[in-house]
């Protein structure tokens, strides 16, 4: 009696991710934070930096008569800026690169 094959198990692949906000798939971007059951809920590093800069512009508005937060705020800024630095020069000692001493100030 002649045994029927058995079928190859595939792996089964995992569905493409799209952004729930701009519709960019998780290939056409850097990042995509997925949120929730199955990954129901996703936003992509752009959207996600075109939001920051939406609350900081409001931010700004909404300090603008009050010089005590908005001294804080500028505070906070300075601090971003300078861990934004720390990564990028991170990154630069991981790709052997010496930062430019030229300023374009």
């Amino acid at each position: 009696m002649d045994e029927p094959k058995k079928r190859r198990r595939t792996k089964k692949q995992a569905p493409e991710l799209h952004c729930s906000f701009c519709d960019k798939s998780q290939y056409e971007v850097r990042k995509l934070v997925a949120r929730g059951d199955n990954d129901q809920v996703t936003i992509c590093d752009e959207c996600i930096e075109m939001c920051i800069g939406i609350i900081n512009d409001q931010s700004l508005v909404e300090l603008k008569d009050r010089p005590k937060a908005l001294f804080d705020y500028i505070v906070r800024q300075h601090e971003v800026i300078g861990q934004a630095t720390d990564r990028a020069n991170k990154a630069m000692d991981l790709l052997n690169i010496s930062p430019s001493t030229d300023s374009q100030h």
